[in-house]
């Protein structure tokens, strides 16, 4: 079986009638979208789902799912979400599909926050690309301030029209090359600087559900 259909069935296991779900964004995410659209149906039980972009809202629709904003839930029980990078640490990258702030949102307000990978998601370190959300008025002095920092980063460009990529905030999104060697204190530090809405590095979660093609791996706090 596909790696990552195994961690998103093993975390479907974690869902039970009347729960608020979060619903996250991203190949994976979508897998767990399509299997809990599909146990609703066949265990006829009733979820209520929060999710964090309008395709993740699109597909919850599509499988016969209930749709509800954050203002229609009093809380959020568990939130299901794909990773760029995980560590074993629990410390993560993500936004590579742009919805990194209402991921964020999302995660970080939920009782349980799990992660649902496959094998090479999984790193030692947090080497590599954290994307960070800007206001686009702000992007340009976001990048000179990450630049002092010695972080390079770029403006990311849209592959199917011209300009920049467009938030479902609408905002802009960098691209920022670099190590995370104290991801708590480089998260908060990426959000202290002016125009940034929220950065990719994520310290708040719960577990993560590695997937094998004969097998899966949870690892918790």
């Amino acid at each position: 079986m596909d790696p990552k259909e195994n961690a998103a069935r093993e975390a479907l296991k974690l869902v039970r009638s009347k729960m608020v779900v979060g619903l996250g964004t991203g190949s994976t995410a979508a897998i767990f979208i399509k299997l809990l659209g599909e146990k609703a149906k066949e265990e006829k039980i009733k979820v209520r789902c929060v999710p964090t972009s309008f395709e993740s809202r699109r597909m919850a629709v599509e499988n016969g799912l209930d749709v509800f904003e954050l203002d229609q839930v009093e809380g959020i029980d568990i939130a299901i979400d794909g990773a760029d990078l995980v560590t074993e640490e629990l410390y993560a990258i993500k936004g590579k599909g742009g919805a990194l702030s209402r991921e964020k949102i999302i995660g970080y307000n939920a009782k349980k926050f799990v992660l649902i990978v496959d094998s090479s998601k999984m790193g030692d370190e947090l080497n590599g690309i954290v994307p960070i959300e800007v206001l686009p008025f702000a992007y340009p002095f976001v990048m000179r301030e990450l630049k002092k920092k010695g972080i390079p980063s770029t403006l990311r460009t849209s592959l199917s029209r011209s300009g920049p990529v467009i938030t479902d905030n609408n905002n802009f999104i960098l691209d920022a090359k670099m190590a995370v060697e104290a991801p708590e204190e480089m998260e908060g530090e990426i959000n202290g600087i002016l125009g940034v809405v929220e950065n990719g590095i994520f310290t708040k979660v719960s577990g993560v559900i590695v997937g094998y093609e004969d097998s899966v791996k949870v690892i918790e706090k």
